[in-house]
């Protein structure tokens, strides 16, 4: 009987932490029509890796 109620007490505090999500006061609203969406993208960005033979950019040191 100890094992049913352990676990029932366990799966009862599981659902009660699951529910205290903190939520968002606002969701965005999706991009209108003709509007690209910036997501999903590819990572990491092609664009910003350092080319072979270059130095990588950001912060430079002496």
């Amino acid at each position: 009987m100890r094992p049913v109620t352990m676990a029932v007490l366990g799966l009862a505090c599981a659902l009660a932490l699951s529910g205290c999500g903190k939520k968002p006061k606002y969701v965005d609203t999706p991009p209108a029509d003709g509007q690209t969406d910036p997501f999903p993208h590819q990572y990491p960005n092609p664009s910003l890796d350092p080319k072979p033979g270059q130095p990588a950019p950001g912060v430079r040191f002496p």
